[in-house]
């Protein structure tokens, strides 16, 4: 069992109540991403401190860049190595700040990546046993239709569900009208405006209806992106210049567009729903984490604990008196 079909596993079962909750297959997977964001929604919190607390830092920044300005090369090695003091110091990681949700999603994309492929087991939780069967005789068929096998190992539970009307009951043991019914009502559910959502555009780059989804994930990231940097460019000026803002601009698309791309239709669409949502997260937080409130609640953070170590220190000074 590879990685991928691990993962796939627990969201299996979150998208398999889901499923029996709703009936609709689309509909699940817009509840388990938004379900993904809430329980991401923590590092987001983080994100946008991190953003107040680089603009709160950005007057000694500035003061490093005017020390060291006219000392040339060996004066540009000096701002950046007090300036990576500064951050550490102040407990500020530039870089982690604009890339660590991304990098927070790929263990769910590898999941989800999963879960499509096995949609028979980690979704409607039917018997190893019968699974096994399923995928045996639909190889037959594939074969007789001359479809490409290049993949066949890791699509049998798909091709299941798209030829299940082909296998014959009585040719598979546990086979039972109801359980068809069950696979088939599944089939007509994972489409999306007629799109199968088990396809992949890479393999489909003559049909343009196929880039349809890849083309949206990137848009769809781009404007998250266009907002965060519109915000910034207010708000903080200096930090378009970072590396943080670097990695949102550049890697957010171009990861949407590939991954949406190279993998079925139906993650591109779980990272539409996701940029989406992240969208409209990100403008709610703009308005509830302002950089003056947040830096307000970190002025009166840092006043407690350093009246909390003067109260420490006098207690310990009373003591050895």
């Amino acid at each position: 069992m590879n990685f991928n079909r691990v993962l796939a596993i627990p969201f299996g079962y979150v998208l398999s109540a889901f499923f029996a909750l709703s009936g609709n297959y689309i509909l699940s997977l817009f509840l388990l991403t938004l379900l993904v964001r809430l329980i991401l929604l923590p590092t987001a919190i983080h994100q946008q401190k991190g953003q107040a607390k680089q603009l709160r830092l950005q007057p000694k920044v500035n003061k490093i860049r005017e020390k060291y300005a006219n000392e040339g090369r060996e004066g540009q090695m000096k701002i950046s190595q007090e300036t990576q003091d500064l951050y550490k110091k102040e407990g500020y990681n530039a870089t982690t700040a604009g890339c660590l949700p991304l990098l927070l999603q790929l263990p769910v994309m590898m999941g989800l990546y999963g879960l499509i492929y096995t949609p028979l087991s980690n979704v409607l939780h039917l018997e190893s046993t019968l699974v096994t069967g399923l995928t045996e005789a639909v190889k037959t068929i594939v074969e007789s239709a001359s479809e490409n096998t290049s993949r066949l190992a890791t699509q049998l539970e798909i091709l299941v569900v798209r030829y299940i009307d082909q296998i014959p009951q009585g040719t598979v043991s546990g086979l039972t009208e109801d359980i068809v019914a069950k696979i088939h009502d599944f089939g007509q559910s994972f489409r999306f405006f007629g799109l199968d959502l088990t396809l992949t555009t890479s393999e489909n780059k003559t049909d343009w209806k196929m880039w349809i989804i890849p083309a949206l994930a990137v848009l769809s990231s781009v404007a998250v992106q266009l907002y965060t940097t519109l915000k910034q460019r207010k708000t903080q000026p200096e930090a378009m210049k970072g590396p943080a803002m670097g990695c949102m601009m550049v890697y957010g698309p171009a990861i949407s567009g590939y991954f949406s791309y190279i993998l079925p239709l139906g993650v591109g669409l779980y990272w539409i729903m996701s940029n989406v949502i992240s969208l409209i997260q990100t403008v709610a937080m703009s308005l509830i984490y302002t950089p003056s409130k947040v830096i307000a609640m970190q002025m009166v953070d840092e006043t407690v604990q350093r009246r909390a170590r003067e109260k420490s220190v006098k207690q310990i000074k009373e003591l050895t008196s």
